[in-house]
């Protein structure tokens, strides 16, 4: 194990030289304590240095939960203020059944239903891989074409990056 910058780094094999002309598959596991920034290390041959970056998609910083609509409720009202982000958004009319909510927010984000007793509230929850925090997501339909997409969530960076992401998603057919 090897952590740079709050990134640990695990790998099940030390890999000490590698003969010229062979290879060798050897799985290397992140974990991004939450973070959105990029895991940056190199690989080395001998004779050279190679810079690689990856940025973890949002989404997948998250594990889906399962709740009821009255636990989900209580934590959304434990998470206002600071730790609510929220847009209006303009939605395709093809994306307002449950079904392509459901489709078009699991496309973004590893979130899990949550049961609705109204057919316009959609609900959803996840917590971070890392610290187990709770990240909610509400989708209000509203008349016409126009919804309320509410992030709700102690990580904020979280929450902000979430929203610009899944507001296209759901204005587009």
């Amino acid at each position: 194990m090897h952590i740079f910058n709050s990134i640990v780094f695990t790998t099940l094999c030390l890999l000490e030289s590698l003969e010229p002309g062979k290879s060798i598959t050897v799985p290397v596991g992140i974990d991004f304590c939450d973070s959105t920034q990029a895991a940056s290390f190199q690989l080395c041959t001998k004779n050279d240095h190679f810079s690689v970056s990856i940025q973890p998609p949002v989404g997948e910083l998250l594990l889906p939960v399962t709740m009821t609509e009255k636990d989900f409720r209580k934590e959304r009202g434990r998470l206002t203020g600071m730790n609510e982000v929220s847009a209006i958004i303009s939605v395709a009319p093809q994306n307002t059944t449950r079904v392509m909510i459901l489709q078009k927010i699991t496309s973004i984000a590893n979130l899990g239903g949550v049961p609705s007793g109204e057919d316009n509230i959609h609900r959803f929850a996840a917590k971070t891989v890392h610290s187990g925090s709770l990240v909610l997501v509400t989708v209000e339909l509203e008349e016409g074409s126009t919804a309320q997409l509410f992030i709700n969530t102690e990580k904020t960076v979280i929450g902000s990056i979430l929203l610009r992401e899944l507001k296209p998603v759901l204005s587009q057919g």
